[in-house]
């Protein structure tokens, strides 16, 4: 291995707004003997440039970054392709969250909230290829991920089967609108919205429009 393959093995990329956690991961890391590097970069763009420019050995990723950076979920998979291990540091105990993380190719997710000493092992042990999680944790949180999309895709689907007309008068009694209000806004008859009305409730399998409309917030339709 040249000296510049192996510096790159041993630089730790830091993405974090927490800024005690990152001066602290920064001191411990360099006197374990890595070449720690807080990212300064204020959008996505940035950093996956900066990656892609010299990929470190590891890139340790908050997920909820806020601001330009946004959702460090959408970070790990470029980060990735760059040459780069992806560690998700992060306080959320959202499950989803994490599995999107880790199918998107991050190698582990661990909650920054741990003892320190116990965070800073898992994160020398990354940064030098080795397991972090358990593959049986994995997996778990995946099956969870894609149980929840199934989920989600099976309430989605009768509003998915309303025509784009069908999905605006749902949206319209949404907003509190009468049938008589939408139809003289979109100068058409009444008969016309309630024939259209009707082929909402049919499609949602719903008695009311006030059920529709409960049935479109229940599953974040709207």
């Amino acid at each position: 291995m040249s000296p510049r393959e192996r510096r790159r093995r041993l630089r730790v990329l830091i993405v974090d707004d927490q800024r005690l956690l990152v001066d602290s991961l920064s001191l411990a890391l360099r006197l374990e003997g890595l070449d720690p590097l807080v990212a300064s970069v204020a959008d996505a763009a940035g950093l996956v440039e900066l990656v892609q420019a010299d990929p470190p050995a590891l890139v340790l990723l908050d997920l909820d970054l806020g601001g330009a950076l946004g959702d460090g979920t959408d970070l790990v998979a470029p980060c990735v392709a760059a040459g780069a291990r992806v560690l998700v540091l992060t306080g959320t105990t959202d499950e989803l969250w994490m599995a999107a993380a880790l199918e998107q190719g991050a190698c582990a997710a661990i909650d920054k909230g741990i003892p320190f000493d116990d965070l800073l092992g898992l994160v020398l042990s990354a940064a030098h290829g080795q397991t972090v999680m358990e593959p049986t944790e994995r997996e778990r949180l995946l099956h969870h991920l894609h149980a929840h999309r199934a989920s989600r895709a099976r309430d989605l689907a009768p509003f998915e089967s309303l025509t784009p007309r069908e999905q605006q008068v749902l949206r319209a009694l949404s907003l509190g609108q009468t049938v008589s209000h939408i139809a003289e806004a979109w100068v058409v008859s009444e008969s016309t919205v309630r024939s259209q009305v009707h082929a909402v409730l049919s499609k949602l399998d719903v008695r009311s429009q006030l059920e529709a409309v409960a049935a479109a917030t229940r599953v974040g339709w709207l």
